[in-house]
């Protein structure tokens, strides 16, 4: 039983006639000298060349259970950990800001409102400022309202997926002596959790449109189909570059095939079924009621998107130093195998993406800015750029080897699909997190 290899490439100068009339796998005539460090044959244009390799066998104590130990040993812990206590500092930092929201603020609001009588509080209705101005709008329906239901859903999915393979993985059920069990394992989590994409997103949908169930089934479809169809098209492009190409990298029709039946005959019934438990469960009843005509937005000092973009800067610098061991796994070869490091960052991710979109909501709320919807999604959603940025830096700078311009939209297009997916898990957190804050916020408050 072989329990671990070591290859020495060297460099020979072969006697070409005497390997002109030797068959594959046929014994070379003469000893060959391995050094490694000199290089000694010149590679000439038309000059045949000649493979050889030699095998060596030695007895080793290594048991067969521990073969993997070699390749796994987790090298740079320290830098693991860094990561994480730059994160818990980041989300010590918002979960004070937070504190103070929810302690200082709002609580000293409410409380302040409620001992009034009802004639100071109809006179302080006239002077009211801030988050309480917006009362009447802050549960107006954003805009492409279906399109914020079916994201928020893939999201779910996405997330529940990372989580569950994570966990198995950093328990040792993917072990790296199976190949693909982690590719597997995610396409199997992925399909089932169509239930829970159709449920969220049908639900919300049925609570941005006040309980109506009319067109439950196309928000159903739309969120089976969004995210999947936006891979397989990414998928479709750049097989069709590695076929043009002539690369061995290139997906097989036949798995093309499979993939489409796994889509349509079961991530898609089962995220109609979640759908339609969504449909039958209540929806939400807003806590104030909207009124008919949308308030005025008073100018802001800021852009907002402004806001929104740089809200993203704290959650990538919580996972910017893990981003890098993984970019380095799959590009470069390196076997990553701390799962249990990975399952911390993003639980702390997911964090503090929650707290960085509450608290970006708040500030929109207290200039009076109602529309909250979409930008508490892209809050914590906008780490996708930093993310792709990135991406690009580390081709820049780190794959060097890549040749040619196949290469380099191949990594291009993978890193597009990883960064889709990031958004949506991190935008609906954020989302998530808001939703409930103002729901939360305005079922405390007493306006007529």
């Amino acid at each position: 039983m072989v329990v671990g290899f070591e290859v020495i490439p060297c460099s020979i100068m072969h006697n070409a006639n005497s390997v002109k009339n030797l068959k594959m796998y046929e014994k070379y005539p003469s000893p060959i000298k391995c050094d490694p460090s000199t290089v000694a044959m010149p590679i000439k244009e038309g000059q045949p060349l000649a493979f050889t390799y030699e095998v060596t066998f030695e007895e080793s104590d290594i048991k067969w259970p521990s073969r993997w130990d070699a390749y796994l040993k987790m090298e740079g812990a320290k830098v693991h950990w860094f990561s994480i206590l730059n994160s818990l500092m980041v989300i010590t930092f918002l979960a004070g800001i937070v504190l103070v929201i929810f302690l200082r603020t709002v609580r000293r609001d409410l409380a302040s409102y409620e001992e009034l009588d009802k004639e100071a509080q109809a006179q302080m209705n006239e002077e009211l400022s801030g988050w309480k101005l917006v009362v009447g709008d802050v549960f107006r329906a954003p805009s492409n309202p279906s399109l914020l239901c079916i994201m928020v859903g893939d999201g779910v999915q996405i997330l529940g997926m990372a989580v569950v393979t994570i966990l198995f993985a950093a328990l040792g059920f993917m072990s790296p002596a199976s190949r693909g069990t982690l590719i597997t394992g995610m396409l199997f989590f992925y399909m089932i959790l169509g239930i829970a994409a159709g449920y969220v997103s049908v639900r919300l949908w049925r609570t941005l449109a006040c309980g109506d169930q009319k067109g439950w089934v196309s928000v159903a479809w739309k969120a089976a189909c969004f995210f999947p169809g936006i891979a397989f098209f990414i998928l479709t492009i750049l097989n069709f570059l590695l076929w043009g190409s002539q690369s061995t990298g290139a997906i097989p029709f036949s798995l093309f095939v499979i993939l489409l039946l796994l889509w349509f005959c079961i991530s898609v019934p089962l995220t109609l079924v979640g759908g339609y438990f969504g449909a039958k469960a209540p929806h939400l009843e807003y806590p104030v009621r909207t009124n008919q005509i949308p308030r005025e937005i008073p100018q802001q000092r800021y852009p907002s998107w402004l806001l929104v973009l740089g809200a993203g800067t704290l959650p990538f610098g919580t996972l910017f130093i893990e981003l890098f061991f993984i970019m380095s796994s799959i590009w470069m070869g390196r076997v990553y195998y701390v799962f249990g490091f990975l399952f911390i960052v993003l639980i702390l991710l997911v964090v503090v993406c929650a707290e960085v979109s509450l608290v970006l909501t708040y500030m929109h709320l207290c200039v009076e800015d109602w529309r909250w919807w979409w930008k508490s999604f892209f809050a914590s959603g906008s780490v996708a750029l930093y993310i792709f940025l990135y991406s690009i830096n580390y081709l820049v700078f780190d794959l060097k080897n890549l040749s040619g311009p196949v290469s380099a939209t191949l990594y291009l297009g993978y890193s597009l699909f990883m960064v889709l997916a990031i958004m949506l898990v991190t935008g609906t957190v954020g989302f998530l997190s808001s939703f409930w804050f103002v729901y939360y916020l305005f079922s405390s408050v007493k306006l007529d």
